[in-house]
């Protein structure tokens, strides 16, 4: 009972902590900046794209440490929400340190949807996905690697279409992430084609050893929920050794707000994983 008590109390002084460390960082967030800039010279895209980087507060300290890497899409956005709360639950402890990449947008529908997805709903021209994933697999990535002490485990994360690219990301390239992060994923667009593409990949694969994160805001509407149970159920009924997944519903979260209310449970499911 004693011992119970003493895991309950903690667990709700990290929980008070975070939540305080949220309010503190929401009303600074308009200060924020990325640590540096870097800008990528990609023969792939044909452009030039500039990422923000953010590192953890003692790397300049820690110089003997290597971080994992996080890729966020829809960079200026998604990934100072995501650094800020992963600063946050470092500094309580429950989470190990990793470095934020953002990646800014310069044409959202044409990179993030995937080659068998129209980029416009009843269109003709599909997305560009694979040549965006080409990109950050074989030019961002390697000179993330070259400039800053990394491990070598690498993670992704998106929203909404971004969501859908992540998974994309699964399929296409799994030997590539460790961990993938869905928030309020586009899974329903062109009638869920990511489904069968998601499933021949489950079906083939013997081992898939990754974590994978997929949330959903309960105030979202039905077009979204409908995409979102056909995948989750999908990795419910194929489960594949190595793969943990975790799903759920972030009560009284909707489209706008879910990433900023599920990034605490996201980033913490994955360092239970990693053994943090």
């Amino acid at each position: 009972m004693k011992r119970k008590f003493i895991t309950v109390s903690l667990t709700a002084l990290v929980t008070a902590i975070v939540i305080l460390g949220l309010f503190e960082w929401q009303a600074q967030r308009n200060q924020l900046k990325a640590d540096s800039v870097e800008v990528v010279s990609s023969n792939i895209l044909g452009e030039d794209r500039e990422v923000l980087i953010h590192l953890p507060r003692d790397y300049d300290e820690q110089t003997a440490v290597k971080y994992p890497i996080l890729v966020v899409l829809d960079g200026s956005s998604k990934d100072f929400t995501l650094s800020g709360v992963g600063d946050i639950l470092t500094a309580a402890g429950v989470m190990p340190p990793v470095i934020t990449i953002g990646i800014p947008n310069t044409d959202r529908n044409r990179d993030l949807t995937p080659p068998f997805c129209a980029q416009e709903t009843g269109g003709d021209i599909v997305g560009a996905g694979d040549t965006f994933l080409a990109f950050i697999t074989d030019e961002l990535v390697p000179q993330i690697n070259k400039r800053y002490r990394t491990t070598g485990q690498q993670l992704i994360a998106g929203h909404y279409r971004a969501g859908l690219f992540t998974l994309y990301a699964m399929v296409e390239r799994p030997d590539f992430f460790d961990a993938y992060f869905c928030f309020s994923p586009a899974f329903w667009r062109d009638d869920t084609a990511i489904l069968p593409e998601a499933e021949r990949l489950l079906t083939e694969v013997d081992s898939f050893p990754a974590f994978m994160y997929l949330s959903l805001g309960t105030e979202e509407n039905d077009k979204m929920r409908k995409g979102y149970l056909a995948i989750t159920d999908l990795l419910d009924h194929k489960p594949v050794p190595g793969l943990v997944v975790t799903h759920e519903f972030m009560p009284g979260a909707d489209h706008g707000n879910n990433t900023f209310l599920s990034a605490p449970a996201a980033l913490r499911s994955w360092s239970k994983y990693v053994g943090q």
